[in-house]
């Protein structure tokens, strides 16, 4: 198989022809029509028979292709590139260049990198070995990834070097699954106990609208704020909004899924609330209601990123973040009033199917 490379800029790979290995290959100003893209993100030009709902499950396909036709595909090719580093981009590397282990191990394969993009939770050692992916890049938690800072490697060299460390992780974790437990022991705990917060919660499953809410009980006594792996785990929703009513206001967060961003062939993708204008009728709502305090606001991370939230807080919550932390804060909003909103966004962007698909005798499809 070709080497691999990593470049987070494709200006920098020359004129020669790669493979672009999951990721978002293309930028408005470079052209490269030579390269072959093995990837489920948006502006891919992967070969209509290789798509899959995942980048991993469309470098298993390569993988069986005839080998003349595999062969072709990649014979002016140079390089195996990634250009950012994260666990469908791993998992579809490790297919690639460690064929015969990936094979033995296909299912779990499939299975972590759902975990990886798309919050899924299939089984609790997919969990983990996302977790011990996605920790290995934190020096705060990982010894090699700290040793390469002490050493002042950064750039494309530092996430080379760790993804050629993931590797060998994910290999060490497909044959035992105890191994590296330093890294995933502590978020299986709390994946855990985020289950169990769902399951103690209210849950209104708006199956036509692609979008679940919860709402925590008044008397808990704990923030609610249930990481993405739990309520997004079982794949069936795009959409969650997660409420939390407390003696001193309602904590809320609205979080949209992977499946409406990247180019998932399984399923169609489900059309994007505004949450630009979501977020001006919250804050209007807000100041009706008295006013947020100092430092709070109604926020929302940008539309077009691969899975934006929507919290009431302070600023500076990251992206794809499992749980909002002390980001989050009380809205003086009620429950009712929060989801309503939130509902109506919901609502004004969904394309109705045909009254004679969905509905019938006049059947109201937004009867919950």
């Amino acid at each position: 198989m070709l080497p691999f490379v990593f470049a987070s800029d494709p200006s920098a790979l020359g004129s020669e022809p790669v493979v672009f290995v999951d990721g978002s290959p293309l930028s408005p100003d470079v052209n490269r029509s030579g390269d072959l893209h093995l990837s489920h993100w948006p502006g891919n030009r992967t070969p209509v028979g290789l798509k899959r709902d995942l980048s991993t499950d469309i470098a298993f396909a390569l993988l069986e292709l005839d080998a003349s036709e595999r062969e072709g595909l990649l014979a002016d090719k140079r390089a195996l590139v990634l250009n950012h580093l994260d666990t469908d981009g791993v998992c579809a590397l490790f297919v690639l260049l460690r064929p015969e282990a990936a094979r033995g191990a296909r299912e779990l394969l499939g299975q972590v990198a759902a975990a990886g993009d798309f919050f899924a939770a299939p089984s609790e050692r997919a969990v983990a070995v996302d977790a011990a992916l996605r920790n290995l890049t934190d020096p705060g938690r990982s010894a090699f990834a700290a040793e390469l800072e002490r050493d002042g490697i950064q750039g494309d060299a530092r996430r080379a070097r760790l993804a050629l460390r993931s590797l060998d992780v994910l290999g060490d974790m497909l044959q035992d699954e105890s191994a590296h437990a330093e890294l995933w022991r502590t978020d299986l705990e709390q994946h855990r106990a985020d289950a169990r917060a769902l399951e103690a919660a209210a849950f209104d499953d708006l199956v036509y609208l692609d979008f679940g809410v919860w709402t925590a009980r008044p008397d808990s006594a704990a923030l609610f704020d249930p990481g993405r792996h739990a309520f997004l785990g079982d794949g069936r929703l795009d959409r969650a909004l997660l409420v939390g009513p407390t003696p001193e206001g309602t904590t809320a967060r609205f979080v949209l899924g992977t499946r409406s961003f990247f180019d998932v062939v399984s399923r169609p993708a489900s059309p994007r609330p505004d949450l630009d204008a979501l977020t001006r009728a919250l804050d209007a709502a807000e100041e009706a209601a008295g006013g947020a305090p100092d430092g709070c606001a109604w926020r929302a991370h940008g539309q077009h990123t691969p899975s934006p939230e929507l919290w009431f807080g302070t600023e500076g919550l990251p992206l794809f973040p499992e749980r909002a932390g002390a980001h989050l804060a009380p809205s003086r909003l009620d429950p009712i009033a929060i989801k309503a909103h939130v509902l109506d966004a919901v609502r004004a962007t969904w394309t109705l199917p045909d009254d004679d698909d969905e509905a019938e005798d006049g059947e109201d499809i937004f009867a919950v």
